[in-house]
C-alpha cells in the first residue's frame, strides 16, 4: 500500500482527481487545509493485497469488506509479532501505514531491549515508580486505541463519500437562489458533515435571503443543543475524561482555578487518576500551583479511595484521567463514586468520528460536554452535529491552550454565532 498526496482548489475536485486517478477502491486517510488548497491524502492498492493475503492463508479468493480488509491490514502492520520493532527504510514517496505508525510509536516509547537487565532505579525514574511492564502495556493499550480511531475515521469518511455519490444536490446541482451560492460553498469548504448538511439544505430553500438563512441556521442549532450551567453551585466530585491530547488536564486546572476564586483555596482539590505518561504528574504539579490548589495523585482505584476519603470535606474535587481505555476508567470511578458527575472534554476542531466516539446512544451517560481550542478559524461542524444527535449538554469551552484562559459557559446560540461568524464567505 502506498500514500499518494493530491492538490486541489476545493475538496470536490480533489475527489474528482482521486477517483480519477485511482479509482473507488483509493482509501483517504486525511484531509487538510494548506495556503488555501485541499489537500488529500489516499492509500492505495488496499483492497488487492489484503485480499491477495486472504487467499495465501485460505487457498481460495475470500471476499471481504474495504473495511473488515484496511482493519486486519493494520492490526498486522502493528502488532504482528514477527515484524514487531522492524522499520525497514522507505523513501516519502512509498511510506506505508506500518511503517508511519512503528516510527511513531518509536517517538513516544523508550527504546529498552528485553534481554537486558534494566536496573530498579532507571525504571522507577523512567516511568514514575511504575512498573514497566505495565507502563508498556499502556503504551500498547493506547496504539490500538490510536489504531481503532483510525479505522473509525475511514469508515465515517467512506460512508460520507457513499452519501456524496447519492446527493448529486449538494455538490453543484441543487437548486437554490443565486445569492445563496456563497453560503452553499462556504459550508462545503468547512467540511460540514453530510448529515448535517441536509438540515442546512432544508433551511436554505425555505429562506429567502442569506440573512434569513443564516438565522435559520442559528436557531435550528441552538434549539438542538441542550446545555447546563456548570458553574452554578458546582460541588462535589466532577470527572474530566476524553480521548489524549483532548486538552483534559488544562479544563481541569481552569475549573480548580476559577472555582478557588469562588471558594476558598483549600475548599478545592485536583487529583490525577491513573495517568502514567511521562511528565503526567509533573504537569499536573505544575498546573494545580498556577491554579493555586492542591494536587494529588492516585495510581490505582484503591489508593484514589482511601484518598478521597481524606478530601472528603472538600467542597470540590476534580478528578483528572489519562484518556487511555476510557470507557473503562470511567467505569471503575463510577463504581467507586456513583455520585460523581461526568464530563467529556472535545477540541472544537475534532472529526466526526472523534466526536462520535465517546457520544454514542449505548455509550457513557455524560453530563456534558466541554470544548476546548475553540479558536478562531475552528469550524466545530463535526461536533455540532454529534451533540444534536445526542441529549448530552453543552457546559463549558476554552479557546487558547493556557491555564490562564479561562472557561467561559458555552450554549447553543453561543455555538452557533461562534461557528457560522467563522465561515469563509466569498462573493464574487
Amino acid at each position: 500500500m502506498e500514500l499518494q498526496r493530491i492538490l486541489a482548489r476545493d475538496t470536490r475536485t480533489a475527489m474528482e482527481k482521486v477517483f480519477s486517478l485511482y479509482g473507488e477502491d483509493a482509501m483517504v486517510v486525511a484531509n487538510n487545509k494548506i495556503k488555501g488548497q485541499t489537500e488529500i491524502i489516499v492509500a492505495i492498492d488496499l483492497v488487492s493485497q489484503v485480499k491477495a493475503a486472504f487467499s495465501a492463508e485460505s487457498g481460495q479468493a475470500a471476499e471481504v469488506s474495504e473495511e473488515a480488509s484496511f482493519g486486519s491490514l493494520l492490526d498486522a502492520q502493528l502488532f504482528d509479532p514477527s515484524t514487531s520493532g522492524v522499520v525497514e527504510e522507505k523513501s516519502s514517496d512509498e511510506l506505508t501505514f506500518g511503517s508511519l505508525f512503528e516510527a511513531s510509536a518509536e517517538q513516544q516509547v523508550p527504546p529498552v531491549d528485553p534481554l537486558v537487565d534494566v536496573p530498579l532505579s532507571a525504571v522507577s525514574n523512567a516511568w514514575n515508580g511504575e512498573n514497566y511492564k505495565e507502563a508498556a502495556e499502556r503504551e500498547q493499550l493506547k496504539a490500538r486505541e490510536i489504531v481503532d480511531l483510525v479505522k473509525q475515521e475511514l469508515s465515517v469518511m467512506r460512508n460520507e463519500f457513499r452519501i456524496a455519490q447519492q446527493k448529486d444536490s449538494w455538490t453543484g446541482t441543487l437548486a437554490v437562489a443565486e445569492e445563496m451560492r456563497p453560503l452553499i460553498e462556504a459550508f462545503n469548504e468547512t467540511g460540514m458533515p453530510l448529515e448535517l448538511r441536509g438540515l442546512i439544505i432544508d433551511i436554505i430553500n425555505q429562506s429567502s435571503s442569506m440573512i434569513e438563512a443564516l438565522a435559520g441556521i442559528s436557531t435550528a442549532i441552538s434549539n438542538g443543543v441542550e446545555h447546563i450551567d456548570l458553574f452554578d453551585g458546582m460541588q462535589g466530585i466532577h470527572i474530566i475524561a476524553g480521548s489524549s491530547g483532548a486538552g483534559k488536564t488544562l479544563m481541569a486546572g481552569r475549573l480548580a482555578k476559577q472555582m478557588a476564586q469562588a471558594y476558598e483555596e483549600d475548599e478545592v482539590a485536583l487529583v490525577s487518576f491513573s495517568d502514567a505518561r511521562i511528565g503526567a504528574w509533573t504537569q499536573t504539579q505544575l498546573i494545580g500551583a498556577q491554579s493555586g490548589v492542591e494536587a494529588f495523585r492516585a495510581m490505582s482505584l484503591d489508593i484514589l479511595t482511601q484518598l478521597m476519603a481524606e478530601l472528603s470535606t472538600r467542597k470540590l474535587i476534580i478528578i483528572d484521567t489519562s484518556g487511555v481505555d476510557v470507557d473503562a476508567q470511567i467505569a471503575a470511578l463510577v463504581g467507586a463514586f456513583p455520585q460523581a458527575q461526568k464530563h467529556l472534554v472535545l477540541a472544537a476542531d475534532a472529526s466526526e468520528a472523534s466526536a462520535k466516539r465517546h457520544l454514542t446512544p449505548n455509550g457513557i451517560k455524560w453530563d456534558s460536554v466541554m470544548l476546548s481550542r475553540l479558536e478562531t478559524q475552528i469550524h466545530p461542524w463535526a461536533v455540532i452535529n454529534a451533540l444534536l444527535n445526542n441529549s448530552v449538554p453543552l457546559s463549558i469551552a476554552a479557546e487558547q491552550p493556557t491555564i490562564s484562559d479561562n472557561a467561559i459557559a458555552l450554549n447553543g446560540i453561543s455555538l452557533a454565532e461562534k461557528a457560522l461568524s467563522q465561515l469563509p464567505i466569498h462573493f464574487v
